[in-house]
């Protein structure tokens, strides 16, 4: 499997076949050639379960930490509050900064994590 660097979107492929992708985006002001807030990570269900995002996401972090990036940023969606899955995000180093409690609808919320990668 190999991982392609696009613009805003880091590509998982097997053989040559699109797997999944980690979308991101850089802040409008000026701190984005400090900061990048992460859109969203996402698996074909086939391969879902076989830490391909868990692989998709080191890469995407150490990419950032080389070429200076200081904070990562994400806030979880609807979907990733029904599975928990941010527990991944846990496991990697970010941290919960915040929760909005039924932000979506009553038990579903969202959070914002954070993780520093340059001081």
């Amino acid at each position: 499997m190999e991982i392609t660097i696009l613009k805003n979107k880091f590509v998982l492929k097997d053989k040559n076949k699109n797997i999944g992708y980690l979308k991101f985006q850089y802040p409008d002001d000026s701190s984005g050639k400090r900061n990048i807030g992460m859109n969203y990570i996402f698996i074909k269900p086939e391969y879902r379960r076989q830490g391909l995002a868990k692989k998709i996401l080191a890469f995407a972090l150490s990419y950032f930490k080389k070429n200076g990036i200081v904070w990562i940023s994400f806030w979880t969606g609807k979907e990733i509050e029904q599975n928990k899955a941010y527990s991944l995000y846990e496991k990697v180093g970010f941290e919960e900064f915040a929760y909005q409690k039924d932000y979506y609808e009553k038990g579903v919320g969202v959070r914002l994590f954070v993780k520093r990668l340059n001081k």
